[in-house]
């Protein structure tokens, strides 16, 4: 439990928040409304999420137009990006503006500053003002930047190379070279990661 009266997200059960997608309701939001927050988009595109009158209130769902398997996204993946996209998209119109893009790709790993997220809203994003990206554009950018992440065995060829004698491990100093090598890694996140695996190995023993 966060702050009075509120509960942070990392406890929800996965199950309760996929539940939670299948009860999004929402009140209708204007077209105005619409362009207003999102003016960068094209006027005539197509809606992003269906509406439904319910017994409580109008029901809104997300509608999908890609292809997940052209995008090796599979059904379970699918239903947690679709919850955690709605968990931010707080107007529910399917569409997520700038900071709401740098939110999820946070939830995603990726910790990006307003430059780096504008320069992947780009590589989906049809919006050239404000680089808003919606659900189907997510998706997309979901799938591209999982396709650039080098694949396990790659990964063990390059942790071999500094581990000449296969002794399974890494120097900390070699570890903090490593990250300092990438621009989009702060000093600050490295020595979380530090302290993250030594509370990990003070509890394993």
């Amino acid at each position: 439990v966060g702050t009075a009266g509120s509960i942070r997200l990392e406890t929800i059960p996965r199950q309760l928040l996929i539940i939670m997608s299948f009860s999004y309701q929402s009140e209708s939001s204007s077209s105005h409304l619409l362009e207003m927050l999102h003016g960068g988009r094209p006027r005539n595109e197509e809606p992003h999420v269906k509406k439904s009158m319910k017994k409580y209130g109008e029901k809104v769902d997300l509608i999908l137009r890609v292809d997940l398997d052209e995008l090796g996204i599979s059904e379970d993946e699918f239903d947690d990006l679709q919850s955690l996209f709605q968990l931010y998209d707080h107007d529910k119109d399917g569409i997520l503006n700038l900071k709401e893009t740098q939110k999820v790709l946070r939830c995603l790993g990726f910790r990006t500053n307003e430059e780096q997220a504008v320069s992947l809203a780009r590589l989906v994003s049809c919006d050239r003002h404000g680089f808003s990206i919606s659900f189907n554009e997510y998706l997309q950018l979901v799938s591209i930047q999982r396709k650039g992440e080098p694949d396990e065995e790659t990964l063990l060829d390059v942790f071999q190379s500094f581990d000449p004698l296969n002794t399974g491990l890494i120097s900390e100093a070699q570890f903090r070279k490593i990250m300092k090598s990438k621009d989009s890694i702060e000093e600050e996140d490295i020595n979380e990661m530090i302290e993250e695996y030594k509370k990990m190995q003070s509890v394993d023993g």
